[in-house]
């Protein structure tokens, strides 16, 4: 009557075929359990409220202290983890892909030291991870690896696609007043051109050089007294005209149209100039520069630079949409493997 256990529990409740567990309160179970009131001997212990069978399982920050029926219930992962596996490999795709947009160009050694780190942090915690059997660190470790690569070759990209040809143009000199019949020697290092009045685009002597698919268009810039055969400088696009005529690249039709970009002399555009000499007889000197016409010179190397961010902004985008996606399939695999290969594990 005085038993404060069997104060708690109502046999009449219990089912006929369940016997009521032996409560530790004997002498005989006190001294087994060292003398402990409030330890729990063997076996089930009967739950009054659910009328059923209690058992304990390991103590736990993150999961409960106990389940019913026998079953232990599992444990789910940290949500610190799970934010670490999404946005740790993030930051370190955003971090190698700024380096390619804003250090590249000026530092390139230290740009790849810096890749080499984020490469190395990504392989500590793969060998952490191997050597301690963490699951967290295994896969924030390949996540991290992933982004590295990714990011390396999406800012090669975008720096042979759209960087080299930018910091090329900003970095370049301007000037005015050039007639087209001068030595293309003394603007070399150009970035923009204007041409004196009267500088036209020579339409007659067009041509259209298909190579790659598309169509590489150039035309001699003469002046309007003395269409000489010696050419300084060609008008150059891409599919904007006919094989001998009807060159339309730019503002090269357009009235009083004097101001150009300089461009990259490549070997296609060699292969084109040597067959425009050849079919209109005309010479051109190994200095003879490219040049594409248009209204705003400045507009058109900002919108070079608007283009790439665009580019690297996406990508990035569609990065931590990739991390979110992987940090959610990582932690339910890790928090089906258990404690010991899951989140929770430490070292």
């Amino acid at each position: 009557g005085n038993d404060p256990v069997k104060g708690h529990i109502d046999l009449g409740t219990m089912p006929a075929d369940v016997v009521p567990p032996n409560i530790p309160y004997s002498s005989s179970d006190i001294d087994a359990a060292g003398n402990d009131p409030f330890s729990v001997g063997p076996g089930p212990v009967w739950d009054p409220m659910l009328d059923r069978p209690m058992t304990y399982t390991s103590m736990s920050s993150s999961g409960p202290l106990m389940s019913y029926g026998g079953q232990p219930k599992r444990r789910p992962a940290r949500l610190a983890d799970v934010a670490t596996a999404v946005v740790l490999p993030w930051l370190v795709f955003f971090l190698v892909l700024s380096l390619f947009l804003f250090a590249y160009h000026e530092m390139e050694m230290v740009v790849w030291i810096l890749i080499t780190l984020c490469g190395g942090l990504s392989m500590l915690f793969l060998c952490l991870g191997a050597c301690a059997r963490h699951g967290s660190f295994l896969a924030v470790g390949f996540l991290c690896a992933t982004s590295v690569g990714m990011a390396s070759a999406c800012g090669l990209w975008l720096n042979s696609t759209y960087l080299e040809r930018y910091w090329e143009l900003d970095a370049g000199q301007e000037f005015k007043h050039v007639a087209p019949t001068s030595s293309a020697k003394e603007t070399a290092g150009a970035s923009v051109i204007h041409f004196t009045e009267g500088t036209f685009v020579d339409d007659r002597r067009t041509l259209g050089f298909v190579a790659g698919g598309i169509v590489l268009c150039l035309a001699p810039v003469v002046a309007p007294d003395a269409p000489a055969a010696l050419v300084e400088y060609w008008a150059v696009g891409e599919d904007c005209c006919e094989m001998r005529c009807n060159f339309d690249c730019g503002t090269a039709r357009d009235l009083g149209a004097t101001t150009a970009v300089t461009e990259r002399r490549g070997p296609l555009y060699n292969k084109a100039i040597a067959q425009a000499m050849s079919v209109y007889g005309l010479n051109s000197t190994d200095d003879a520069q490219l040049v594409s016409f248009v209204n705003n010179p400045k507009a058109v190397i900002a919108d070079i630079w608007d283009e790439s961010l665009t580019i690297a902004l996406i990508a990035m985008i569609m990065d931590l949409c990739m991390c979110v996606v992987a940090g959610l399939v990582v932690a339910r695999v890790l928090s089906r493997a258990g404690p010991r290969d899951g989140f929770e594990k430490s070292l």
